[in-house]
């Protein structure tokens, strides 16, 4: 199966104490990035949902945004914490000293600093905590069902764009064909110009003729190009996680394509290797996209 690496998933989830709505995007990257959105009070999960974002979404430059409404208002306390707010009262004061600065600390002064207050303990507890890591699960399913989706979109123009390049390929062995006979008549003419001159032996002519057609000779650059292709195939139709392989597996078909357009001196095979690079182009294009 193919995945995209272009995704979307959203989820919302809730108890009686609370409700969860979570979003989940992606793109395409050539490692795992991501950008995580997280109300400070479930920030200390942070590390944990990264974690489990990586290990099912592989790559990819990846968002996620979690929001959260409180259903029950019993879960919602609120607690000072009295040792930061003694540190920063003493910070202020401090201030004012080095800076002479008379103004007297007031509430909202202190109210600034919002993390002398928690509201983190009830929300801490093990059902709200679980729900959030079950909505993470079905997130997670939702946004790989779109990449799967995208995936098989991919793979359906992909295989027609083999389609084309498998014809033309095989247009270029009909011209090579023809392309080997006209070698050996072009140089018999010159070279029988002078047998009547020189006493040349026929099978040294032969060996001549044979040298200089092998030089142009491209069947080796076919048959390397149509094993590429089956194995690219072949990866399409039966792997997971593919990504990098296609895109070596391409790097090898410019290859051969670029040899058979500059060996080649008849003028088709070369309109019909540029047609076959064009399509190339787009796959490749498209293989930067799949997981």
């Amino acid at each position: 199966m193919i995945y995209s690496m272009t995704g979307y998933g959203n989820y919302s989830c809730e108890n009686d104490q609370i409700s969860f709505l979570m979003e989940l995007k992606s793109v395409n990257s050539k490692h795992y990035e991501s950008n995580l959105k997280l109300p400070y009070v479930f920030s200390n999960q942070e590390e944990k949902i990264d974690s489990i974002l990586k290990k099912n979404l592989y790559r990819g430059r990846i968002s996620f945004n979690l929001s959260y409404k409180i259903k029950d208002s019993n879960i919602y306390s609120l607690s000072l914490d009295k040792s930061k707010l003694k540190n920063y009262l003493e910070i202020l004061e401090e201030l004012k000293a080095t800076s002479n600065i008379d103004d007297k600390i007031n509430l909202e002064n202190v109210l600034s600093f919002q993390d002398i207050i928690d509201n983190s303990k009830k929300l801490e507890d093990s059902s709200v905590v679980k729900l959030l890591y079950k909505g993470l699960d079905k997130v997670i399913n939702d946004h790989s069902s779109f990449r799967l989706k995208e995936g098989k979109m991919l793979q359906k123009d992909i295989l027609i764009s083999i389609k084309k390049i498998s014809k033309d390929i095989d247009r270029i062995k009909v011209l090579w064909e023809k392309e080997k006979k006209l070698y050996k008549d072009k140089y018999e003419k010159k070279i029988n110009k002078y047998l009547d001159k020189y006493k040349i032996d026929d099978q040294r002519l032969y060996q001549e003729i044979a040298i200089i057609i092998d030089k142009r000779d491209i069947n080796e650059e076919l048959i390397r190009f149509n094993s590429h292709i089956k194995c690219f195939i072949s990866y399409l139709k039966k792997h997971n996680l593919l990504g990098k392989r296609l895109i070596f597996l391409l790097q090898e078909l410019f290859r051969e394509i670029n040899t058979i357009n500059s060996k080649s001196e008849i003028l088709e095979i070369n309109r019909v290797s540029l047609d076959i690079k064009s399509e190339l182009e787009k796959i490749k294009e498209q293989t930067y996209n799949i997981l």
